[in-house]
């Protein structure tokens, strides 16, 4: 379980985007690649500008628009998903608004999943998709308390320290 934070910049103003893991085993040099294409490869830019999907649909469509914070529901950073097993691999994320994440219980609003280029990591960036847009509650205790594990293990900001 970790959590990390990434900063970028939309248009002319710094955003940030604090990324939740509230699973386990995540080295810092696969959490560094996973945000990677999710910050400097544009994914989280393209969203927090309304950036169109791979089926044309607009972040602003969304409750999660403009995204603060991603949970991460995936152990594995590329995956195949179980309900749709002939998609690419990709990373699925369950996005908040700042409002969204400071309600208790805590809400997500929609869910995307972030393609790389190649289907690699290391090759950054590719495409996204918003899976849906149905709101979540993390009210189960189990989640709770693995997001309350994953933010007291904060790694850091991408671009320094162990995520430099």
């Amino acid at each position: 379980m970790a959590s990390a934070t990434i900063t970028a910049t939309i248009g002319t103003a710094t955003a940030t985007l604090l990324m939740v893991y509230p699973h386990g085993g995540i080295t810092d040099a696969e959490l560094k690649a996973e945000l990677l294409v999710i910050q400097s490869w544009s994914w989280f830019v393209v969203f927090n500008s309304n950036g169109a999907d791979i089926g044309g649909k607009l972040p602003n469509s969304t409750a999660s628009f403009p995204v603060s914070v991603m949970l991460a529901t995936c152990m594995s950073d590329l995956h195949v998903s179980t309900t749709s097993p002939t998609e690419r691999v990709h990373i699925t994320g369950r996005l908040s608004t700042a409002a969204a994440w400071a309600l208790n219980p805590r809400e997500n609003n929609s869910c995307v999943h972030i393609y790389t280029k190649n289907d690699t990591l290391a090759d950054g960036y590719d495409s996204w998709l918003l899976k849906n847009k149905s709101k979540s509650k993390l009210s189960s205790a189990d989640i709770q308390a693995k997001v309350t594990a994953a933010l007291a293990n904060n790694r850091g900001v991408l671009g320094q320290g162990n995520l430099a």
